[in-house]
């Protein structure tokens, strides 16, 4: 029996991007060192294969440090982050 799953090409690199996120995570906890760059990473990954925004899966913290310094972020894709008063 084939699965959609097995069939799309777009989802099974979603779900190996998750499966690589996911690694990463857990070799980080494994170091003592989950920052926000590798929940970032993960909460991308999740959200592209869910139909969301990254930002749905951080905190308003994460948010915010996002914000206040320079991480790749895309509002299209990834959401809207705080905007900082100057």
């Amino acid at each position: 029996m084939t699965t959609a799953a097995t069939t799309d090409p777009d989802r099974a690199r979603q779900l190996e991007a998750v499966l690589d996120a996911a690694l990463n995570v857990l070799g980080a906890r494994c170091d003592r060192m989950l920052g926000l760059d590798e929940w970032t990473a993960l909460a991308r990954t999740v959200a592209a294969c869910q139909g969301q925004k990254t930002a749905s899966y951080l905190t308003e913290d994460d948010l915010y440090a996002i914000a206040a310094r320079e991480v790749a972020w895309s509002e299209a894709t990834d959401g809207p982050v705080p905007r900082l008063e100057e």
